[in-house]
C-alpha cells in the first residue's frame, strides 16, 4: 500500500513540474512574436471570409459552358451568371477576374487572377485540364492564401462533352487576358455592387445542387503544371494590414517594450495608410453595401 502511495505522489509531482515548465515556456515567448502570431491568425480569417465571394464549385461547372478562354472570362465576369461576387480590395464592387492560359500537350490550365490596383495582381485559383484518350479531368484549385490547403474541385467528362475542350487541346497561341485595372470589356462595364454573403451563398447552393462537380482534399491531377501567377498573393498583404490595425491596442500597451515590438506595429500602420489611400483596402467600412445595387461609374477597380 505504501508503494502505491509513493508512486501516486511521484506521478503527481511530475505532473506539477511539467505544468510549471509549460507555463514558463508560454510566458517566455517574446511579446512581438505573440503579436505576430495573432496577426497571422487574423489574416487567415480575413482572407477566408473574402474568398467566400467566389465559389470554386460554381466556377468549375461554369467552365463547361464556355467555348474558349476568352468566353470563359466573359462568363466569369457576367452579372447575369452571378458566379463572381468577389471583392478582395473591399471597395464594394465585384472584382474583375482575368483568365490566362498555360500548359501544353495533354495538360493545359487557366489561371484566374485579379488586379487589386495597378500592377498589384492576386491569383485566385487555377483550373487544370488533363486529357487521357477521350476522357478529360478538370481540377480547380483555390489559392492556398485565400482558400487554405487541400481545396480541390473535380469534374470528369468526354472530350466531346464541351466546346471548351475542343479549343483547349489545340496548337495555337495561349490566351492572355488583355484587361486589367481600369481597363474592362463592355460586358463588365465599370462593375456592379457585390451581393450580400447570404444571398450569394443561397444562390450558389442551388446552382451546385444541379452540377456534377465534387470536392476533395487530395488532387487528382498530379503534378499540375505550375501557373505563371502562382507566386502572386497581393491580397495577403492587404489582409495583413487589417489584422495589424486590430492589434493597435497591443502595440500601444507595449510601446515601452523593446523596439522590435513597437517598430513592427508602427511600420504596418504606415503601410496600412498608404494602401487605403490608393485602392480602398480591407479596413474600409462596408456598412452601406446592403442598400446599394446595380452598376455605377468609376475610374478603376
Amino acid at each position: 500500500m505504501n508503494h502505491l502511495v509513493k508512486f501516486g505522489l511521484a506521478v503527481f509531482a511530475i505532473f506539477i513540474v511539467f505544468s510549471m515548465l509549460s507555463r514558463c515556456s508560454t510566458s517566455s515567448i517574446n511579446p512581438s512574436i505573440r503579436a505576430q502570431r495573432a496577426i497571422e491568425s487574423e489574416t487567415q480569417v480575413v482572407l477566408r471570409e473574402k474568398a467566400k465571394g467566389l465559389d470554386l464549385a460554381a466556377v468549375t461547372a461554369l467552365a463547361k459552358k464556355a467555348k474558349d478562354a476568352a468566353d470563359f472570362e466573359r462568363l466569369l465576369n457576367s452579372k447575369e451568371e452571378a458566379v463572381n461576387n468577389l471583392d478582395l480590395n473591399e471597395d464594394l464592387i465585384v472584382d474583375y477576374i482575368k483568365v490566362s492560359e498555360y500548359g501544353s500537350g495533354d495538360h493545359r490550365g487557366f489561371s484566374l487572377s485579379t488586379e487589386l490596383s495597378p500592377g498589384e495582381v492576386q491569383e485566385i485559383a487555377t483550373i487544370d485540364f488533363q486529357k487521357k484518350e477521350q476522357q478529360v479531368t478538370a481540377q480547380t484549385t483555390g489559392n492556398s492564401s485565400l482558400y487554405g490547403p487541400g481545396n480541390f474541385f473535380h469534374s470528369n467528362f468526354d472530350i466531346t462533352d464541351a466546346l471548351l475542350l475542343g479549343y483547349i487541346f489545340t496548337q495555337r497561341q495561349p490566351y492572355i487576358s488583355p484587361y486589367g485595372y481600369g481597363n474592362y470589356p463592355p460586358n463588365y462595364g465599370r462593375g456592379w455592387y457585390r451581393d450580400s454573403d447570404d444571398s450569394y451563398q443561397n444562390r450558389t447552393t442551388v446552382r451546385n445542387s444541379r452540377s456534377t462537380v465534387s470536392q476533395s482534399s487530395q488532387p487528382k491531377i498530379t503534378p499540375p503544371v505550375i501557373s505563371p501567377n502562382a507566386e502572386k498573393t497581393a491580397a495577403k498583404a492587404r489582409a495583413l494590414t487589417t489584422a495589424t490595425q486590430s492589434q493597435r491596442s497591443f502595440s500601444s500597451s507595449s510601446s515601452s517594450r523593446p523596439s522590435s515590438s513597437s517598430s513592427f506595429g508602427s511600420s504596418s500602420s504606415s503601410s496600412s495608410s498608404t494602401t487605403r489611400s490608393t485602392s480602398g483596402g480591407f479596413g474600409r467600412s462596408s456598412s452601406s453595401s446592403s442598400s446599394r445595387s446595380g452598376s455605377f461609374s468609376r475610374g478603376g477597380k
